[in-house]
């Protein structure tokens, strides 16, 4: 599957099959969200609560090209969960989001992994209580020729989240459970443990 290394991290591209490879980017993709949820969630249009199965593939691609996580979210973790199919979603600034002709909305997101930046638009269309379909780019300014092809993907409700899920688990299709509010939790505890060490004289 196409993958590229930026500034320490994965680089998402999904394969045509459903390999061991493909899911552990999938894992490493998941577990790379780390922004200001405050701040996000506060812009951010939000799913209704409960559990989504995601669908995502490159766009043009087959249907064996698919690959579907389970997200369990609420409205305290939505910004996170929604924008966690997204590639390098660390350092962002404020989104920005506008409302489209059609029902939905575009968002726009800058955000840095170490020294490069990553550009997303995602666009989402639909239902965001029952239905939505939507579409991700994502460009790598300083690494054009490394950019990505588009994303599509389609986001359905499920009902109440599983009995032993919490907000913010994503069940990934290797079958492996990861949890990114607490993956920004850990993220930001240790970001805060570094400025404080680079303040010491």
């Amino acid at each position: 599957m196409p993958t590229s290394i930026a500034g320490g991290h994965l680089v998402f591209g999904l394969s045509a099959a459903h390999s061991d490879a493909s899911m552990k980017t999938f894992a490493i993709l998941a577990l790379a969200v780390v922004v200001n949820q405050a701040a996000w969630a506060q812009t951010l249009p939000t799913r209704k609560a409960g559990l989504w199965e995601v669908s995502i593939r490159p766009e043009g691609a087959a249907d064996t090209a698919v690959l579907k996580v389970l997200q369990c979210t609420d409205r305290a973790s939505d910004a996170l969960t929604l924008m966690s199919i997204a590639p390098g979603q660390e350092n962002c600034g404020k989104p920005g989001v506008a409302r489209l002709k059609e029902k939905g909305h575009r968002i726009r997101t800058a955000c840095h992994v170490h020294e490069q930046r990553v550009d997303t638009v995602m666009e989402l269309k639909g239902d965001l209580t029952s239905r939505y379909e939507g579409r991700l780019e994502t460009r790598y300014p300083s690494m054009a020729s490394q950019t990505p092809p588009p994303k599509v993907f389609e986001g359905r409700w499920l009902g109440e989240c599983r009995a032993a899920m919490r907000p913010g688990d994503m069940l990934l299709p290797n079958g492996v459970t990861v949890n990114v509010v607490d993956d920004r939790r850990r993220a930001e505890e240790r970001q805060d443990h570094h400025d404080h060490k680079g303040h010491k004289h």
